[in-house]
């Protein structure tokens, strides 16, 4: 039996409501407290958490339909754990479907921690079946300035091909407010035997509680895309492989209020077979 897009949508804010509420003395609650019997039950999950909403537009060349996307992501926090979970309706080259997936950041010392995620969809031919990272962090120097990532990652799409993946990555932080990073990646798909690899720097200024700005610039080669449904006549995927891309994004965090604030963003992708602009428009809370 298929799980209904509108009930995980239910349930997925349900759950972000629960972790914003809060007492009349400005104290979060811990998730669930607020609730008939589960006053007792605790999650851990009292620290700081934020909840976002929004949605992007993107057009493409070459006659291919435009990007619409509609989300709403959530984090939550609490010891050395911070939880994140995301819910994307996502309409693709003539097709819709949902992608939802949850994250883990878990603090292992003063000098490491490790992420791990994991994402499946419903419907949405060119949205992955199964997605899986697991990636571990190095704090590095006197200071612990420099952070050195590596991880290994998994992808199955809705159709034959699958893909793994290993990165590489890096970011030193200044004493001013400036982070640089690094970093890339090798992606193993199948069929064809396909190795490509892309690598990408980036650099993010500004502070929390005011406002971060960033400019990410990715280049390399793609090994797989799915961009057409098969018909009837033609039962097989319309596929794009081993091709080169490069892809320019820009993103804008600006805090309004001490709680909340929007979150912008513009891309810019070129491929042989299309280019692509777009934007994201998001407004957070935060708990």
């Amino acid at each position: 039996m298929k799980s209904s897009p509108l009930l995980l949508v239910i349930v997925f804010l349900l759950c972000c409501a629960m972790a914003a509420s809060q007492s009349t003395s400005g104290t979060t609650v811990a998730p669930g407290s607020s609730l008939p019997g589960l006053g007792g039950i605790s999650l851990g999950l009292n620290g700081p958490g934020y909840v976002e909403v929004g949605g992007s537009h993107s057009a493409l060349t070459n006659g291919y339909s435009d990007w619409n996307d509609l989300y709403a992501r959530a984090m939550l926090s609490g010891g050395r754990n911070v939880w994140n979970g995301e819910l994307t309706r996502e309409g693709r080259f003539g097709s819709a479907g949902w992608l939802y997936g949850v994250g883990l950041n878990r603090t292992l010392s003063e000098d490491w921690y490790a992420q791990f995620s994991a994402a499946s969809s419903i419907g949405g031919f060119f949205l992955n079946r199964f997605t899986g990272d697991a990636i571990v962090n190095r704090k590095l120097l006197s200071h612990r300035q420099l952070v050195a990532t590596v991880g290994v990652g998994f992808d199955q799409s809705k159709t034959v091909d699958k893909d793994e993946r290993l990165r590489a990555e890096a970011a030193y932080y200044f004493n001013f407010p400036l982070v640089l990073q690094g970093g890339a990646m090798w992606t193993h798909a199948t069929p064809g035997d396909i190795l490509a690899r892309t690598q990408y720097i980036a650099a993010t200024e500004g502070y929390d509680k005011e406002h971060f700005f960033s400019l990410r610039y990715e280049w390399g080669r793609e090994g797989y895309e799915v961009v057409g449904e098969g018909t009837g006549l033609s039962p097989s995927f319309n596929v794009l492989a081993d091709f080169p891309e490069r892809t320019i994004t820009g993103t804008w965090r600006q805090w309004i209020g001490p709680k909340w604030g929007v979150n912008l963003n513009v891309e810019q992708h070129q491929e042989p077979y299309y280019h692509r602009w777009g934007g994201t428009a998001g407004v957070f809370f935060e708990f």
